[in-house]
């Protein structure tokens, strides 16, 4: 049982080990406009994959591959969209609004994608869900809190804080009575979430912004918060929808009719 939660929980551990190292940046990388830090968290959480793939590891696969996606897609949109939200003077009014509103809805796309993957890979154990979804939905709220520049230092210090949380709930919640793990995802993002406001690390607005600003940190906070909830129905409804298509690919199975001469069972 440890085993098993370890092993699912090791791709958000060592994903947060390699960018909290990238962030404080001990061998002095050059930066600049090629992200090499952050692309080594990604060479790593796709090594992960390719291990699993030769030990044909399938448990463990989906978490390596969330871990990835999270990286890869997710965390430049929202890092752009939280960019987006501290320009001062934004404002639907002063015409100012468009590149966030349209970042926002990318966002808002990239997580239904992932919520829809997650849901997809725990059919087999949909109880699992909102833990194979947790390394994105905690990557949001910690990028819209980010202090200072969004930056790639920033960045990693953010993706290593949100993939600790998620691996540390990842591994509590499969060690859990299995009633409640689907409550696991949703109290961890609770948690994270009144830790962030606890340090004073809120969503960041920019100054003199309209009320489209606030508006589109609570819709995207919102959204995380309702996805993570129910992922685990919605990985419920996946198994029993791909299970149904089955069943009618399958097709009428033919009655076998009886050989010539042989007695009905009825004795007609």
């Amino acid at each position: 049982m440890v085993d098993r939660a370890l092993a699912r929980a090791a791709p958000a551990l060592l994903g947060s080990t390699v960018a909290l190292v990238g962030a404080l940046d001990p061998l002095q990388l050059p930066t600049g406009a090629t992200p090499v830090r952050i692309g080594a968290v990604i060479l790593m959480l796709a090594s992960g994959i390719g291990v699993t793939v030769l030990m044909d590891r399938r448990g463990p696969r989906p978490y390596w591959q969330m871990a990835l996606l999270a990286t890869l897609i997710l965390m430049p949109i929202a890092t752009l969209q939280a960019s987006a939200s501290r320009v001062p003077f934004v404002a639907i009014a002063r015409g100012s609004a468009g590149p966030l509103l349209w970042l926002t809805l990318a966002t808002a796309v990239a997580l239904l994608g992932l919520w829809l993957f997650a849901a997809h890979q725990a059919d087999d154990s949909p109880q699992d869900g909102g833990l194979v979804f947790l390394p994105a939905a905690l990557l949001v709220p910690a990028i819209m809190g980010a202090p200072g520049a969004l930056d790639e230092t920033s960045a990693l210090m953010m993706l290593g804080e949100a993939l600790l949380v998620a691996g540390i709930a990842i591994f509590a919640g499969l060690l859990a009575p299995g009633r409640w793990r689907p409550l696991t995802g949703a109290v961890a993002f609770g948690v994270q979430y009144a830790l962030l406001w606890a340090l004073g690390r809120g969503p960041v607005l920019g100054p003199d912004g309209g009320a489209v600003v606030a508006v589109s940190a609570i819709f995207l906070l919102a959204l995380t918060a309702l996805l993570t909830v129910l992922t685990p129905l919605a990985a419920l409804f996946s198994r029993r929808f791909f299970q149904t298509v089955a069943e009618e690919a399958v097709g009428p199975r033919a009655s076998r009719a009886p050989a010539r001469g042989a007695r009905r069972e009825d004795g007609r």
